[in-house]
């Protein structure tokens, strides 16, 4: 039999929206205990018994334990539950005490959700109209682009999971009276009430203005934002267009001549599409313009980059290169014998690998007291068949990327630089045609961002 609630207006539009669900074995609630979220709960059960569908239903609460009143949230949402007879699982979390609050405890809650969801499961959550506007209000205050105005969608991938809201077209105040007219009961967060938070302060002071002076202000928002969706999905479109043109390459990275040929506006529409492919997060307006008007134009030879996300955009080898590159090696002063261990791993730095040979690389004599340093300027190495010259000079005409050069390790005895992994000995420390000696090489770590679907 199905609930009272299935007689509610707001049901039967409930029952419509849920026709887009992602197929699931499982549907789970975001329970916090709240009106949204209750009302969620009870809508979802009615239409399970009411339309006997093939998943399973369940809900997640998220303890963030920042008020006192947490556990009784968490009793709460056990108790309904029970009495609805739901599985829930209860996450606690400890939410950053560094930068925004909200955004802290949003990426604790999002990561409590992860643990929890299989790629079998549909997280949904309680998110209404009224939340979309704020959104879209805070948004615009932080000068987001036609993606970040263009909403929260309906449906999205969460990790293996899939992320559902079927009430982005109810108004709260609609939930509300399908609440009260149900006599649920739920929990207020007296948090909502503090106008620190930038969210509340939209709720509670600037919509209600907005309201006043303009009624029908969420019909025109709503509207300026379905055209907003339509050209984020046109210049999606556009820059996928362009990202094939240019072409990129295994490691993900881009054709430097063929962007400069773009307008910077395609630059940067496509930098932004380039670098969600790559998973990492979407820069924002000061990155992409100064890709696009210093890193871009100053071509293959400059040592122009930006970082951001601990990501450094880079370009080298007539390409413009994502990498995830570490802090720069220091004086470690590892020492190491290549005569008896074959490979040293050097921390954060991949690994030295050595090889016994006759007649070639480092003699042994010179390989069981190796340390390891790396550059400080001034360097200089005559390897074998060639004129001495300087580290840099070397580094450069062998086309070794900057970022490169500062990481690739030098093998020393005593203060005397002996060998270069992948170059070769100094020449008076090279093994004798008849003697044993060890070909040292160097083995990078993957310092480039690959494309996702190459994971």
């Amino acid at each position: 039999m199905p609930g009272m609630s299935e007689l509610h207006p707001l049901a039967l539009r409930f029952a419509s929206a849920m026709q887009a669900l992602p197929p699931a074995a499982t549907v789970r609630v975001g329970l916090s205990g709240g009106m949204d979220s209750v009302s969620l709960l009870a809508l979802l059960s009615d239409y399970q018994r009411a339309h006997n569908p093939p998943w399973q239903l369940a809900a997640i609460h998220v303890n963030h334990g920042l008020q006192s009143e947490a556990h009784e949230w968490q009793a709460f949402c056990e108790q309904l539950c029970r009495k609805l007879d739901i599985p829930l699982n209860v996450r606690k979390v400890t939410v950053s005490s560094t930068g925004s609050l909200e955004a802290a405890a949003r990426e604790a809650r999002y990561g409590a959700f992860s643990q929890v969801l299989t790629a079998q499961d549909v997280l949904v959550l309680a998110q209404h109209l009224d939340d979309q506007l704020e959104t879209l209000l805070l948004r615009l205050m932080r000068g987001s682009g036609p993606t970040g105005l263009s909403g929260m969608p309906r449906s999205r991938p969460l990790g293996q999971a899939t992320l559902f809201r079927p009430l982005l077209d109810c108004k709260r105040d609609e939930l509300l009276a399908y609440a009260q007219a149900n006599a649920l009961e739920w929990k207020e967060d007296p948090s909502n009430s503090n106008i620190e938070f930038d969210r509340n302060y939209c709720r509670q002071r600037v919509l209600p203005q907005l309201a006043e002076r303009w009624p029908g202000y969420r019909d025109s928002w709503l509207k300026s934002q379905s055209l907003l969706a339509e050209s984020n999905v046109l210049l999606t479109e556009l820059a996928a267009a362009d990202l094939q043109s240019i072409g990129e390459d295994e490691g993900g990275s881009l054709n430097l001549s063929k962007l400069q040929n773009l307008s910077q506006p395609r630059q940067r529409n496509l930098l932004r599409h380039w670098l969600g492919g790559l998973g990492v997060q979407e820069p924002g307006w000061n990155v992409l313009q100064q890709l696009s008007k210093e890193v871009i134009p100053a071509g293959n030879d400059s040592k122009a980059f930006v970082e951001f996300d601990e990501i450094s955009l880079r370009v080298a080898g007539g390409r413009l290169q994502a990498l995830r590159l570490p802090a720069l090696p220091g004086e470690q002063g590892q020492h190491w014998n290549a005569v008896e261990n074959g490979q040293l791993h050097l921390p954060d730095n991949g690994a030295l690998l050595a090889a016994p040979v006759m007649g070639q690389g480092l003699g042994r004599i010179h390989a069981d007291a190796l340390e390891i340093r790396y550059r400080r300027g001034g360097e200089s190495i005559r390897l074998p068949g060639r004129p001495t010259k300087s580290l840099k000079k070397l580094l450069q005409e062998e086309g070794y990327a900057p970022w490169l050069r500062e990481r690739l390790p030098l093998l020393y005895e005593g203060e005397r630089l002996v060998c270069i992994p992948g170059f070769g000995p100094l020449t008076e420390c090279a093994a004798k045609p008849d003697e044993p000696g060890i070909v040292i090489d160097w083995q990078a770590p993957q310092f480039a961002v690959r494309p996702q679907s190459d994971l």
